[in-house]
């Protein structure tokens, strides 16, 4: 992997700018508010803050948003370059899938054809049995019917042959048809509460809507203050 040095993309200023940057760290590091005088000083730093950042963002903005659009052509070239070769991977996938299914159909019929075979060969023994039974040849019915507890169907296997790098595999995947009905589960205890995932983004937005007017069952109202600042 080719290193890339920033300070011979941007020239000399970047290195400036990262050095004023990080003095501006130590002093801040090093600064207390003990007074009324000191606590509006932070506010004029905070501002030179604020013209520093817009400095930084002059020098290196152009050179990201060459680099960005430089990354953006290149994936979309690549994207354009492998779309041929990932539909026809699914198409061959698709086909595989397809043959392996009517394989697995083929097998199902003829397991239940061999299945209706053995159950009608052991019903006719059961009544060839039946009436020795009734003719009072015992031994001769118990003989036939030790013969139908031993008729078995065979287990077929789906013929698919093993192909070099290729496997099927089962993937299994949970849809929600109830959202009221997993609610209900997971509130009886029936399901665990990771089944339900809170949607933090709407409840934060209910939350600035609202502010501590928001009442919801199981939700706490939190008020966390910032300072806002912008550049002198």
């Amino acid at each position: 992997m080719n290193d890339i040095n920033t300070g011979q993309q941007t020239g000399p200023n970047s290195r400036a700018l990262v050095k004023e940057s990080g003095d501006v760290l130590a002093e801040a590091r090093q600064f207390r508010v003990s007074s009324i005088a000191a606590y509006e000083q932070v506010g004029t730093k905070l501002q030179l803050i604020k013209g520093l950042a817009k400095k930084i963002a002059d020098v290196f903005d152009p050179h990201i948003a060459r680099a960005h659009g430089a990354h953006k052509a290149l994936v979309a070239e690549k994207a354009t370059a492998m779309q041929p070769l990932n539909a026809a991977e699914a198409e061959y996938k698709t086909l595989m899938l397809r043959y392996q299914d009517e394989q697995e159909k083929k097998r199902r019929e003829e397991q239940a054809r061999l299945e209706e075979e053995a159950r009608k060969e052991r019903e006719k023994l059961e009544a060839r049995a039946a009436k020795a039974a009734e003719k009072g040849k015992e031994e001769k019915a118990a003989e036939l019917l030790a013969q139908a507890a031993t008729v078995a169907t065979p287990v077929l296997e789906t013929r698919i042959p093993t192909v070099t790098g290729i496997s099927t595999r089962s993937t299994w995947k949970a849809e929600v048809v109830s959202k009221s009905e997993l609610i209900k589960a997971v509130a009886a205890g029936a399901v665990p509460q990771a089944a339900l995932i809170p949607d933090t983004a709407f409840l934060n937005q209910q939350a600035r809507s609202l502010k501590s007017e928001l009442n919801y069952p199981g939700v706490k109202v939190v008020e966390v203050q910032g300072i806002a600042s912008r550049s002198a």
